[in-house]
């Protein structure tokens, strides 16, 4: 046999150290990107049951008295803050109301938004630009603009702390970002897809249900994912338009905590970071029971 039928040389070893540094690089700036991400949720949960870690990444976690090093935090690991915003500060109502809400404007955005966004991507009629850009505008202007005229339009027509007014008013905030999202998404379909489309189906609306909306199921779930988180952490709007039958988890968590003296509010941080940690697990139980979909969604497009 020649010298040349054996087989391929690997890698030379100086060049797998330099692979294997840069993998070993790859996953230490992942690991630090995801400790920044959730450190603070991590110290906001623990102190919620007395295990309080903040002083660790203040600097400050060892004071001296007399000479002697303590911790500055306290370590008293107890569930009584979250039993007490459970059963006493009414948490599981909040959440139900922050729900409904949540949940009836995005079935509307979501009614509206996606043949809108069908419309304004595929449909060539005049001024769809300029209605498109008048979206944007109307989720460019400040809440403030209208919340005054909205409580008082709500108080006289009885639409003030109820689940349909609310969920209306929020439309402001999330019907614009619906209509340009999917928008791009029906964008990213080819348009050898829709003239293959049009041979076989006789009517537009037939292109829209049996073509298009399969292919950008996964971007409707991420847009409408996106539109509940956006709704679910709201504030102005559901502290201005609920009282005490709607009252939601945003709202809950700031005037729920602590005691009112005049115009001085004291807070109670154990029950606030309490509060927080259980506003937060719904939106991450929705993200999880539907991440086949994220992964799906935002990629849609990237091939092309």
């Amino acid at each position: 046999m020649g010298e040349g039928d054996g087989d391929a040389p690997g890698p030379a070893p100086g060049r797998r150290r330099r692979v294997s540094s840069r993998r070993a690089l790859l996953y230490v700036v992942a690991v630090l990107a995801v400790l920044n991400s959730f450190w603070p949720l991590v110290v906001m949960a623990l102190a919620g049951y007395g295990i309080d870690l903040a002083p660790l990444f203040s600097g400050k976690a060892v004071s001296y008295v007399a000479g002697v090093p303590f911790y500055s935090g306290g370590i008293f690991p107890s569930p009584y803050y979250y039993l007490f915003s459970i059963f006493v500060l009414g948490f599981p109502r909040m959440m139900l109301n922050s729900f409904v809400i949540a949940s009836i404007s995005i079935a509307i955005a979501m009614g509206v938004g996606v043949p809108v966004g069908y419309i304004l991507a595929r449909v060539d009629i005049r001024g769809r630009t300029l209605v498109a850009y008048l979206l944007l505008a109307l989720r460019a202007a400040s809440p403030f603009i209208v919340i005054v005229p909205l409580f008082v339009t709500y108080s006289s027509i009885g639409l003030y702390d109820t689940y349909p007014g609310v969920a209306l008013a929020e439309e402001m905030l999330v019907l614009a970002v619906v209509v340009w999202m999917l928008k791009g998404f029906f964008e990213d379909i080819p348009r050898e897809v829709y003239d293959a489309a049009t041979v076989f189906c006789k009517s537009e609306w037939q292109v829209f249900t049996r073509v298009a909306m399969r292919l950008v199921l996964p971007g409707v779930v991420v847009t409408a994912l996106f539109a509940f988180v956006l709704v679910w952490n709201e504030f102005l709007i559901s502290e201005t338009l609920t009282g005490a039958a709607t009252k939601t988890v945003a709202v809950g968590v700031w005037s729920g905590i602590g005691e009112t003296t005049g115009v001085v509010k004291s807070f109670g941080w154990d029950d606030l970071n309490a509060a927080g940690t259980l506003a937060f697990v719904p939106a991450v139980a929705v993200m999880l029971a539907i991440r086949r979909y994220l992964a799906r969604g935002f990629s849609l497009g990237q091939a092309r």
